[in-house]
This record gives structure tokens, C-alpha cells and sequence, in this order.
């Protein structure tokens, strides 16, 4: 299969290149305006097909592309490859806004193509212990940085995205009532608190971007047992008074615990297959709609 990319920034450098690298039956052909950037990839990764201009590598028979340009781009780039029959791969969000969201979710379904948003912690391990978990009645996340407010929208949609649709993925149920607060100060979001609530139970997300470090936790619980993982890795087990610890591989690349290695073989199996994942149009979308109804709810 022949696989695009474009825009190659610090994530695609950290994660996609090294994996895509290595990915046995696949031509990859990267585009990017940076001639520089073009001559680093071509001595790290061996790749020979390196482009400059959008349009000759959209003409160049991919199948399906990963993009990782800035956000500000992706509406332009996305809209031109699904005209092009192309496939897509993108670095969350699809766009900072939910119409244009929802506007090329639509698109990319009505033509029968793939759109699919890189939230790779349904893909990683320690999560999917997690979602093993049967009829939980509560999930609790708190993914937390220091000094980091920032303006409403880019907080929600680069950031606290992830922690809605961790959410979304390990709250099984039909949300009937969302709640939203927040901490504005000089015009900057210091804190969010999401609260979904279902028949079954509650699912609250939490990000404090003052908090003095960088942490992410998750807890799920049960009548009958309570799993939390801390920072995408140790998965532990409360059940009565005993707490267990699942063990990991030392030798597991980060990547992998990461959920990378796992996402990117889902997205490539569905276009080699032509077939979108299961729910994935609504799944990916759903996440942008809770971002945009938080922005509303906070703005002045």
C-alpha cells in the first residue's frame, strides 16, 4: 500500500515516522514544505519518496494519508484528500471547531472514506485493562499539567480532548446529562471539570493546568472492583482489602504501551480492508461535540 504524510512536526517525529518506518508491506511517501526537514527524513528513515508540493504527492497513488500539520490546516488538507478518494489519518482535533468537524466527518462518511482521530489511548494496554472492567458505575480521570492556562478552545481541543474521549471509551453507556465547570482567570481557562451522567453512573474528567506537575490518572470502579492506572503504565487492582498490580514488559517499547504501534495497525488493516472501523465516524466525532458544548458553556 502507498501511505502519505504530511506535515512532519515533533509528534510525527516521536511517533508515527519510527513505527511507519518499520511497517512491512507499505511504500510511505512524505510531504512537507521544510526541504530541510526532507533531508533529515531521508538519512534517518531511508524513505526515497519525499515531496514538497501538495499536489504531486497527492497525485502519487496513496491510498490513505496521516497528517500531522498544525491544526489550523487540517480542514484544507483533510477536504482535498477526500476529494481525491484519499483515506485519513489525523492528529487530534480534526478541526477546533464542531461544525467543520461534523461538516468533514460527514464528508468522509458519504463518500465511504476512512477519517479516523489519533486518540491512542483506546489503544494503549494499560487503558484497555482498564476497559475490561464490566458495568462500571464510576470512571474518574484527571490528566493535570503546571503553568499551562491557556486560551478556552485551545485548551479544550488540543488538550483536555483526550480526556473526553478516555471517557467516552470507558464509560459504556448513553449520556443523559452533562455537566461543566471551569476556572477563568485574565481571560486564560486554569480548569475544567466534566461531568457525564448516565443511568448506570457518572464519568467526571479533570484537568487543572496549575497544578504544579504533569500527571495523568484514571480510575474505574465497580460493586465489585476498582483498577486505576497512573500515567499511562501501572495498572493496579483494588478488590476488598487487596490491592494487586499487573505486570508489565520492561522490554515493551514506550510506543507500544502508548497504544501507537496498536492504532496505526487498526487504521492501515481498515484501509487495506476498505472498511471504516466499527463506530468510528460517531466514536471520533462525538468527542469534538463534548469539546465544543464545553468551549460555549465557558466563553463570556
Amino acid at each position: 500500500m502507498k501511505i502519505g504524510m504530511i506535515g512532519i512536526g515533533d509528534i510525527a517525529k516521536k511517533a508515527y515516522l519510527p513505527v511507519l518506518s518499520q511497517t512491512k508491506g507499505i511504500e510511505l511517501h512524505v510531504c512537507t514544505r521544510n526541504k530541510d526537514t526532507l533531508r533529515e527524513i531521508s538519512a534517518t528513515y531511508q524513505v526515497p519518496y519525499l515531496y514538497h508540493d501538495i499536489d504531486q504527492w497527492l497525485t502519487s497513488g496513496i491510498t490513505a494519508a496521516f497528517v500531522h500539520s498544525s491544526t489550523e490546516s487540517h480542514e484544507a488538507i483533510i477536504d482535498k484528500l477526500l476529494d481525491h478518494g484519499i483515506h485519513v489519518y489525523v492528529d487530534k482535533p480534526i478541526t477546533y471547531d464542531g461544525d467543520s468537524t461534523t461538516r468533514l466527518m460527514d464528508k468522509a462518511e458519504s463518500k465511504g472514506l476512512i477519517l479516523m482521530v489519533g486518540f491512542n489511548r483506546r489503544y494503549a494496554p494499560p487503558y484497555m485493562k482498564l476497559k475490561e472492567l464490566e458495568e462500571p458505575n464510576m470512571v474518574i480521570m484527571q490528566k493535570n499539567r503546571g503553568h499551562q492556562a491557556d486560551d478556552i478552545r485551545t485548551f479544550i481541543f488540543d488538550d483536555f480532548i483526550h480526556v473526553i474521549d478516555t471517557l467516552l471509551y470507558l464509560f459504556p453507556y448513553a449520556i443523559e446529562d452533562i455537566k461543566i465547570q471551569g476556572k477563568k482567570m485574565d481571560g486564560k481557562l486554569h480548569h475544567v471539570i466534566l461531568q457525564l451522567e448516565a443511568k448506570q453512573g457518572t464519568a467526571i474528567g479533570i484537568m487543572n493546568r496549575e497544578a504544579g506537575t504533569t500527571e495523568e490518572k484514571v480510575e474505574v470502579m465497580s460493586a465489585t472492583e476498582t483498577r486505576t492506572v497512573m500515567n499511562v503504565n501501572e495498572v493496579t487492582s483494588h478488590i476488598d482489602k487487596n490491592i494487586f498490580t499487573y505486570g508489565t514488559d520492561d522490554w515493551q517499547p514506550t510506543l507500544h504501551k502508548r497504544g501507537f504501534h496498536h492504532i496505526i495497525s487498526t487504521f492501515l488493516s481498515a484501509v487495506k480492508n476498505n472498511l471504516a472501523p466499527d463506530k468510528q465516524y460517531q466514536s471520533d466525532l462525538e468527542a469534538h461535540l463534548i469539546a465544543e458544548k464545553i468551549v460555549q458553556s465557558l466563553v463570556d
